[in-house]
């Protein structure tokens, strides 16, 4: 199987190891209610081709044209389930999750399959692996705001010499229908929205004489998701914002090797699709 989410942030690696709502101010919303709608089509050979974008505040601002493309199917607890793939060089946030999953789409839902992982490995630590079952991505009966999917868990890792408490929330949010959203110059119809999130506290001990217990980062949601898909279409526009900002401890005789803050913001952006 699949597995999911090399598509975090390498900065979000070195601490323990999207979102900036991108909504046009003319998008109409609408009420929630059931449908028979299909927000992301499955079917072999349907593609999907998106101009992405990352900037990190600091580095010339990166692009790429990513390409993602249904070309296996299995079956898993007795549902057809798509895979796909995505065009080599790839950087969009979505665009790797694709790539790294399993989905399929029924009446108003889209469902994904398979592990959301954090890679601790490279640093010397041990992955967490968050296991999705048959997680919603979206369900648009829910009222927005509603929590789809949550997993929650701790794990203690040493990373740059110290011993690291992690305390993680991964979560999926249904958010409103729209009745369209504009992407460039392309207006798109019956749209819903939704989040994917990620939650991190991070706490350590620290000897000055005595030992300590202090906060390096407090609950801070360091990744989130906002994605907008169309009726018929699929994904049309996602931003990705992964942000943190750690405690002040500057009156302490430490030195943390973690930067003190970072935000690096990736748009990813529909310009072509086929579908069969």
């Amino acid at each position: 199987m699949k597995l999911t989410s090399k598509h975090i942030n390498y900065l979000f690696l070195i601490l323990i190891t999207g979102t900036l709502l991108s909504c046009s101010s003319d998008d109409d919303e609408t009420g929630t209610s059931g449908s028979t709608a299909v927000y992301f089509p499955l079917t072999l050979t349907n593609d999907w081709t998106y101009d992405v974008t990352t900037d990190d505040n600091t580095n010339p601002t990166t692009s790429t044209t990513d390409v993602i493309t249904v070309d296996e199917t299995t079956v898993i607890n007795t549902k057809e389930y798509y895979g796909m793939s995505s065009s080599v060089g790839s950087s969009g946030t979505m665009t790797q999750l694709f790539d790294q999953n399993y989905f399929r789409s029924e009446a108003g839902v889209f469902y994904t399959d398979g592990n959301f992982t954090l890679p601790l490995s490279n640093f010397g630590g041990t992955d967490i692996v968050i296991t999705l079952n048959e997680a919603k991505l979206i369900d648009d009966s829910k009222a927005s705001g509603t929590v789809l999917e949550q997993q929650s868990g701790t794990t203690t890792q040493n990373i740059g010499g110290y011993d690291l408490n992690v305390e993680y929330t991964f979560k999926t949010v249904q958010r409103e229908t729209l009745n369209n959203h504009t992407v460039e110059t392309v207006v798109y119809n019956d749209i819903v929205k939704s989040d994917i999130i990620l939650s991190v506290k991070v706490s350590t001990t620290v000897d000055i004489g005595v030992p300590i217990n202090i906060t390096l980062l407090d609950t801070q949601d360091v990744l989130t998701i906002t994605n907008f898909y169309a009726n018929g279409i699929g994904l049309i526009d996602s931003t990705s914002l992964f942000t943190y900002q750690l405690e002040d401890l500057s009156a302490l005789p430490i030195t943390i090797p973690i930067p003190e803050t970072a935000t690096i913001t990736t748009t990813q952006r529909i310009s072509s699709y086929t579908l069969n």
